[in-house]
């Protein structure tokens, strides 16, 4: 059959009526890849023409466009072509993925990298952000969750966030349901299909435990900034077979992105045919195991002080608990907590008890209620000890932590100043306030707060205050914010 040669006005998905009798002239192939890599910087070499016309092919039809003349046309001048830009960028992009892909990247995973990572972090922040860029259906984010958890002891301690974006609609919308059908999980062996999926509906679901450490949303690489706001900098990010399609320009583009959102020290992992040779000298190559993996270098703290070692971490220094046989991590990790579940929550306990202070009860529960999610109820508590006691410095505090976590960033702002105006030697709200006006793009006040939480933390230092959380890697990660938003 073909195309009809009435003039198409339809933005709605139909079936292709024959997406074969389409034909992509140069002149055509030229400007679907100029809008393509403006669109997304994908860059469609001669070699992908005929992917490329499939692709549009199967668009055009569906719109009843009669060639792909008349289906640019449709893209580029109706009213609301960003709907079927959308849709032909969803058509086009590369959803192949698995589960475990590259397993000697994710071994290297365990055994180097988030080990290094919970000797860096024990006695600071606990939190573990990784960012799985162009992510597909969601595999790669969910196979970074399953690893962490292999190797993380009492990761109740922890605030484990894993983001996984992707410019395609549909793929994010399979991984946010985190089913797959049997034949998908050809990576995933028995003690990992045991341990963190379900046989639901003729297939297996990731468990509910791990899809809620992963987050998925919509996002260009080349267009956006971070993907979500308050996501924050990233201990790791994989971007696995994406700058390949990219040229040198954009890709150079995304790579620099990416070593602005990293940690000091934090990994890049790129897919087995990519390389930052001749694109980007910023990072380093390091080798870990059966692997080679970008590192971003850890710069010297203005006392001198580094953050981490810059080496490989050493078989022999690995904690006694990371091995090869993750049935034993599992019997490790179900043991109870012995510290309290928050970083922020234990800096609180100990600076309270400095002062002679005793955390009530109620502030205690309360505390339960941010560890367990439930933000809405922990909100309504802490609104309800704050109109009897409104300048409860410790509520306030908690206040700002709850909204933040609910994305109300302008409401957390004035809870932390709330606290702060209650008691200004609260480091940890100053800090917290810092991170929340970074997030919300007030760049100057945010360096404000980190030099007042900087100050007030070596007043403490001087006085031979050490907090739970650490006083020198809270001073640290202070000093590095402010030399990163514009130097001291």
């Amino acid at each position: 059959m073909k195309p009809s040669g009435r003039k198409s006005t339809s933005l709605e998905p139909g079936e292709p009526e024959n997406p074969g009798a389409y034909e992509l002239s140069h002149e055509n192939f030229e400007r679907f890849r100029k809008l393509i890599k403006q669109a997304t910087g994908i860059f469609f070499s001669g070699g992908k023409a005929e992917a490329l016309r499939e692709g549009l092919a199967e668009r055009a039809a569906a719109n009843g466009a009669a060639s792909l003349d008349e289906y640019y046309r449709l893209i580029t001048t109706h009213p609301k072509r960003e709907i079927e830009l959308n849709r032909m960028l969803d058509s086009l992009s590369i959803t192949q993925t698995r589960f475990f892909r590259n397993k000697p990247q994710f071994d290297c995973l365990c055994r180097y990298i988030v080990p290094e990572i919970i000797g860096r972090k024990s006695a600071g922040f606990r939190t573990i952000r990784c960012w799985s860029a162009g992510c597909s259906t969601g595999q790669e984010a969910y196979s970074v969750a399953m690893s962490i958890l292999d190797v993380l002891p009492n990761p109740e301690t922890w605030m484990i966030e894993i983001l996984g974006s992707d410019l395609n609609k549909h793929a994010l919308e399979i991984a946010r349901a985190g089913w797959y059908p049997e034949e998908h999980l050809t990576g995933v062996d028995r003690f990992h299909l045991e341990r963190y999926f379900r046989p639901y509906d003729r297939g297996y679901q990731v468990v509910e435990p791990v899809r809620r450490l992963v987050k998925f949303t919509r996002h260009n690489l080349v267009r956006d900034g971070l993907p979500l706001d308050n996501f924050g900098t990233c201990d790791i990010v994989f971007c696995r077979n994406v700058i390949v399609f990219f040229n040198h320009e954009t890709a150079r583009y995304v790579i620099d992105h990416f070593f602005d959102v990293l940690n000091p020290g934090g990994y890049l992992f790129l897919g087995r045919s990519e390389t930052l040779w001749k694109m980007s000298a910023k990072y380093s190559l390091v080798e870990m195991g059966d692997s080679f993996i970008y590192r971003k270098p850890l710069p010297m703290s203005l006392n001198g002080r580094r953050f981490i070692p810059d080496r490989r971490v050493d078989r022999s220094e690995l904690p006694s608990w990371v091995g090869y046989d993750r049935r034993a991590c599992d019997i490790e990790r179900r043991k109870k907590a012995t510290q309290p579940l928050s970083d922020s929550w234990r800096f609180l306990q100990t600076t309270a008890a400095e002062q002679g202070q005793v955390l009530s009860d109620t502030m205690i529960k309360i505390e339960k209620l941010l560890d367990l999610g439930e933000f809405d109820n922990a909100i309504k508590s802490l609104e309800e000890v704050l109109r009897d006691d409104g300048k409860n410095a410790e509520a306030n505090f908690l206040l700002g932590l709850a909204l933040e976590k609910s994305n109300q960033t302008p409401a957390a702002i004035n809870a932390y100043r709330q606290a702060i105006g209650a008691r200004g030697d609260m480091a940890i709200a100053h800090f917290h306030l810092a991170g929340a006006l970074e997030r919300a793009g007030d760049l100057k006040s945010a360096r404000g707060e980190y030099h007042q939480a900087a100050a007030v933390l070596r007043q403490n230092h001087s006085r031979g205050k050490n907090g739970a959380i650490g006083i020198n890697s809270l001073l640290d990660l202070c000093e590095w914010k402010i030399e990163n938003l514009g130097g001291l």
